[in-house]
């Protein structure tokens, strides 16, 4: 007999950010490191990635990093 398992149960947060006016969202489930933040406008083919395949842990600690940056310094630091 096969035991089935609950699913993994998944997390996420938004952030809009005070200096940019950015909004950053992360999602992911605990205790995994399939973490992935992104800066939010909309679609999901406009979306830029900040982080990915992370940890939670890394994850915050990248939006608190990025919180007292501009747009275009966020904007780059996402890009490269």
């Amino acid at each position: 007999m096969d035991a089935r398992r609950k699913p993994l149960a998944k997390a996420g947060g938004l952030r809009t950010l005070r200096a940019s006016g950015l909004e950053v969202q992360w999602r992911g489930t605990p205790g995994v490191d399939d973490w992935v933040a992104f800066i939010a406008r909309g679609t999901r083919s406009k979306r830029v990635i900040l982080a990915a395949q992370t940890s939670e842990r890394r994850v915050r600690a990248r939006v608190s990093q990025i919180e007292p940056r501009s747009r275009p310094e966020i904007e780059r630091l996402a890009q490269g």
